[in-house]
């Protein structure tokens, strides 16, 4: 059976300022979670700006990009965002000057990890959620008003 993520596709064009929160649930025996960045609307894009990939078996988080199906070596940290499996979640994704910060919670910010951008963040068109994930409850888009 092929899985494929859940995805959401952006309503208007990512600027600095602007944020993607998510909240749903992992499911209780996940070994794997992760959020991507696409600039492909497709379940297996070509193109991916940014990775969030949580391995709990590792008790790890990496953080990469895939340009033109090759993946870059990416960073790896350790696992701070989540206790652990079959817990709910809420992160935020802030699109900074040049780099991407992640927070867990929205409103309580915990500021986690961070990446810098290697694509042109206007290109981004959909959010995916892969692996072990129970539910999504929730998918925000924060845009910062044009000045």
């Amino acid at each position: 059976m092929t899985v494929r993520p859940f995805m959401a596709i952006l309503p208007q064009q990512t600027q600095v300022g602007d944020e993607i929160v998510l909240k749903g649930r992992i499911k209780n025996d996940a070994q794997i979670f992760s959020v991507n960045l696409t600039l492909d609307c497709c379940p297996n894009p070509l193109n991916i700006a940014y990775q969030f990939k949580t391995n709990f078996v590792e008790k790890s988080v990496s953080q990469n990009y895939k340009k033109v199906g090759i993946w870059n070596e990416g960073t790896e940290d350790e696992l701070s965002w989540i206790q652990g499996p079959g817990q709910e979640f809420i992160i935020t994704f802030h699109f900074d000057d040049n780099e991407l910060l992640i927070y867990s919670e929205d409103e309580n910010r915990n500021f986690l990890y961070k990446f810098d951008y290697n694509f042109d963040i206007g290109d981004i068109k959909a959010v995916q959620i892969w692996d072990d994930l129970d539910y999504v409850t929730e998918v925000i888009y924060r845009y910062k008003p044009n000045q």
